[in-house]
């Protein structure tokens, strides 16, 4: 609740804007709960039911004159449910100018007397349109009033509904009937049309509400992301735990493999340096769900006007460096303290900014995608892709001429070659001489990797990292603008 105070802007010192919270909360039920977590597939905390609650809580926290809701009492018990609908009510009357429009399918007679105008369809088509008061005059006047003892509500739906019962009138039938009625009483066009009569909510006032601008924007969602982190440890737990068996299975395997020079150390070397760059970067495809399962979250919340979907993506970017570089230090920690590879800090260096362009790479695919399956497998058959292309299997000279460029298109490429010449560059192999790879350079020169240029490497993975980046600012910033390009030609 906080958090959405701030990112409307309010002030979380002020006095009266604890006591709004503080009152919303126990006006839907909350109050109890206000220590308790939300909850996700890690962790249980609030049942569907208060979820729901809370989530209307975080809608009206901000004021808003116009509150749209689905369905907001599915899934809940009668009483909850008419504490919700009372709750509305409520709203609506504290202040000129509001308007709550929503969905419901059952409502019970309790909640029934809360509403103030109705809108009936079946089949898309307009059964019943205006005051809940006069709804009983237009079943009357078409011969299907309500029984007595009935709740009006389940009467009216079903006697439009078509599907299960033989009635006599269709759909079509009932739309013809209303707009008869419509206007044997005067209703139609303009007078349809009016505030007052309640059939078609609309406002030429303008409607301020309050929202944080882009920097503070920017902290918020970004202490979010961590606040998350905390509070939802498996998110990145599962990730820590991943990459320390693999670095320790590394390290056993490998384990002082920096003190030998004979042959297999050799290859040793080079098969432990792509798998650091092919398993290591493919295994930040686990970003990819919970950005995916966030998406309808962030989608909200953009369309209510907390931020534009650019901030969202700045601030995961900024937020996503300080587990990178948890991560690559993990790794680097334990594979080189065991291993005794050489020059650790730059080890340090290349396995974080190749986790960077991968995470940020994971990012822009979420965005792209409707489901994190196929956002997997994407990425999955873009970095099987990427370890072909890299220099380890085929170096480049023996690429098909029209093929070459694409050598330079992996980050892979730019962080391999940076480990292969970290290790054995200006280094002996006495036991290897007799094998023809008495030094380093030898190596280097078979796969073409002599004249690297690690600190060029190195900017052009940051830059890697930074392009994808900007591509999904851009990305989102087209959807959100072809999105309120397509809602304001809807609307005209």
């Amino acid at each position: 609740m906080e958090h959405y105070a701030r990112l409307s802007g309010k002030n979380n010192n002020n006095s009266g804007t604890k006591e709004a919270i503080e009152n919303i909360l126990e006006s839907l039920g909350l109050g109890e709960h206000r220590d308790t977590k939300v909850g996700d597939i890690f962790f249980k905390g609030l049942s569907g039911g208060q979820k729901r609650r809370l989530s209307i809580a975080l809608e009206v926290l901000s004021n808003p004159n116009n509150v749209f809701l689905d369905e907001p009492t599915s899934g809940l018990d009668s009483e909850s449910a008419f504490q919700v609908m009372k709750f509305l009510s409520e709203y609506v009357k504290a202040a000129p100018n509001r308007r709550v429009v929503l969905t419901i399918h059952q409502p019970s007679s309790y909640i029934w007397n809360l509403i103030d105008n109705i809108v009936l369809l079946t089949k898309s088509r307009l059964v019943y349109q205006g005051p809940r008061k006069e709804i009983e005059t237009f079943f009357e006047s078409t011969g299907y009033p309500t029984p007595d003892h009935y709740n009006p509500a389940d009467h009216y739906v079903t006697a439009v509904n078509d599907e299960f019962s033989l009635h006599e009138l269709s759909p079509e039938e009932w739309e013809k009937a209303f707009l008869q009625w419509s206007v044997s009483r005067g209703r139609q066009n303009s007078s349809m049309r009016r505030v007052s009569s309640g059939y078609i909510f609309q406002s030429t006032s303008q409607i301020n509400t309050n929202r944080a601008g882009a920097y503070k924007a920017t902290v918020e969602l970004t202490k979010r992301y961590f606040l998350n982190l905390f509070f939802n440890p498996g998110v990145l737990g599962t990730r820590v735990a991943m990459y320390f068996m693999l670095s320790l299975l590394v390290g056993i395997l490998f384990w002082d493999l920096g003190d030998l020079t004979t042959f297999s150390s050799i290859q040793s070397r080079v098969a432990v340096l792509f798998y650091c760059v092919a398993f290591f970067v493919f295994m930040s495809i686990a970003v990819l769900p919970f950005t995916v399962i966030e998406r309808a979250t962030v989608e909200k919340e953009v369309r209510n006007g907390y931020y534009h979907p650019a901030i969202y993506q700045l601030s995961q970017a900024i937020a996503s460096i300080a587990g990178t570089a948890f991560l690559a230090f993990l790794t680097t920690l334990i594979i080189t303290t065991m291993t005794g590879l050489n020059e650790p800090y730059w080890f340090y260096l290349n396995m974080f900014l190749a986790l960077f362009a991968a995470e940020a790479l994971a990012q822009f695919v979420s965005h792209l995608v409707p489901h994190f399956i196929i956002g997997m497998a994407l990425i999955a058959g873009l970095y099987g892709l990427f370890m072909l292309l890299q220099g380890f299997m085929v170096v480049p000279s023996e690429f098909p001429g029209w093929l070459r460029w694409a050598y330079n298109v992996p980050f892979h490429t730019y962080s391999w070659r940076t480990f292969m010449y970290n290790e054995f560059h200006n280094q002996s192999f006495p036991d290897a001489a007799e094998s023809g790879f008495e030094d380093g350079e030898t190596i280097l020169k078979i796969y073409e990797i002599e004249n690297v240029n690690r600190g060029n490497d190195m900017i052009i993975m940051l830059c890697y990292g930074m392009f994808i980046h900007f591509s999904s600012f851009s990305l989102l910033s087209l959807k959100h603008w072809l999105k309120k390009r397509k809602n304001i030609s809807e609307d005209a």
